[in-house]
């Protein structure tokens, strides 16, 4: 997705990262996701401009994620989201390749419908590794959540995308919007990189249920996904 994602971001307002972080932040927010193709996310796109501002930085509008997801030996976490288990896991790295350093170990606990985020940032060196540091953070959280010993965890599977991210004008809703979506599995020696390209993901996070995004999105006849992890796609 090129110059017509261009041509459809210049009808946006412009929020900085400082502003997205005071409003929208949200680490404990409700998720709703919808599965696009590229054609239906574009005529998306354009009722959304009137609503909502594009997150620029350095006069760019479109990122590079790179994601690491860590799991148990047995997939514990991978089964709680295809089992639907109620209270479900994720754990990965995150480095914002557009931003040099800057990486996150993530810790997400979905509870009911509600997730909940824990993080902390590393060097983006130690990307994709289970660090002593990481191992006590994952430890602690996972701890203060069950009253368990944790399980051991490692790599289990990287997912790279670009990402544009729209605020709402009044702050009460965040858009993440990932695309050009590859996955490739990590302990596999012979696993080959998977590219997903006519598939757009699109997850609001806000604090209510009652979101303009959603509104709009199912107004072009799509509806929201179930469930949908780009770990477990």
């Amino acid at each position: 997705m090129g110059t017509a994602l261009v041509q459809s971001l210049t009808g946006f307002a412009p929020i900085d990262l400082t502003e997205l972080n005071a409003t929208a932040s949200y680490l404990k927010r409700v998720d709703r996701k919808f599965l696009l193709t590229e054609a239906q996310f574009l005529e998306v796109l354009k009722d959304f401009s009137s609503d909502f501002r594009a997150l620029e930085i350095a006069g760019k509008r479109v990122f590079h994620y790179d994601n690491v997801y860590m799991d148990t030996d047995d997939y514990l976490f991978y089964k709680q989201h295809q089992e639907g288990v109620p209270g479900r896991t994720k754990v990965r790295t995150r480095h914002y390749t557009d931003s040099g350093d800057l990486a996150f170990f993530e810790y997400k606990q979905k509870e009911n419908g509600v997730t909940k985020k824990f993080r902390y940032q590393f060097p983006a060196v130690e990307h994709g590794t289970m660090t002593k540091g990481k191992k006590r953070f994952f430890d602690g959280v996972w701890q203060s959540l069950y009253g368990t010993k944790a399980p051991n965890i490692s790599p289990a599977m990287r997912t790279a995308y670009k990402r544009l991210t729209l605020v709402s004008n009044d702050g009460s809703e965040r858009l993440t919007i990932d695309f050009n979506i590859s996955v490739k599995d990590l302990r596999s020696e012979v696993a080959n990189e998977i590219k997903l390209d006519n598939l757009v993901i699109i997850e609001s996070k806000s604090l209510s249920d009652n979101c303009k995004s959603v509104q709009t999105i199912e107004a072009h006849g799509i509806s929201r996904a179930n469930s949908c992890s780009k770990y477990s796609l």
